[in-house]
C-alpha cells in the first residue's frame, strides 16, 4: 500500500482554466515531514477552494482504493 495527500480545486473546469490538482506520496514520511507536506500544498492551493483527502492506494495490491478527508 502506498498513502498519498492529495488536494484538488472544487471548482468548475474548462480547457482556459483547469483546475488544480497535487498528488504528494507521503508512504514512508515521518510525522514532520507530512505536516511540512500539508503547508507547502496549503500555500499553492491559497485562495483557493479545494478538496483535501488522504488516499490509501492498494492498486498494487490488486484491491480498492480508499481516500478520507484530510484536517
Amino acid at each position: 500500500m502506498k498513502t498519498y495527500l492529495e488536494m484538488a480545486e472544487t471548482v468548475e473546469a474548462s480547457p482556459e482554466a483547469p483546475s488544480e490538482f497535487i498528488r504528494i506520496e507521503i508512504t514512508n514520511m515521518t510525522l514532520t515531514e507530512i505536516d511540512a507536506v500539508k503547508k507547502a500544498m496549503r500555500d499553492v492551493m491559497s485562495g483557493k477552494t479545494y478538496r483535501f483527502t488522504r488516499h490509501f492506494c492498494y492498486h498494487e495490491d490488486k484491491q480498492r482504493c480508499n481516500a478520507v478527508e484530510e484536517v
